[in-house]
């Protein structure tokens, strides 16, 4: 997905390893697995957060800010959200 050099969790440092393991905890579980058709043949996947994770503080700030807006019992479910994200995302001419 990205261009840029990414670090994938298993090898954060310290500051960046707790941003992702303090994210994770913000999200719904229903997010936690992996998709399988989005399954690269080496096991891995495209992950948004990843491509901040230069940046674990801004990192934090834009993925807990996302993660507010998905909370359960908000008037939108997951699947709602994630039509809007993709018709945005074909909007812009965005894969991802």
């Amino acid at each position: 997905m990205t261009w840029i050099r990414t670090t994938p969790p298993d090898d954060a440092g310290p500051e960046l390893r707790d941003a992702y393991q303090k994210l994770r905890a913000m999200y719904p579980p229903e997010y936690g697995p992996p998709v399988e058709s989005l399954l690269k043949p080496d096991g891995t996947t495209d992950s948004i957060v990843q491509a901040h994770s230069l940046l674990p503080e801004a990192m934090w700030h834009m993925m807990a800010g996302l993660a507010v807006l998905l909370k359960p019992g908000l008037p939108l479910g997951r699947r709602e959200q994630e039509m809007i994200a993709a018709v945005v995302s074909a909007r812009n001419g965005c894969f991802y």
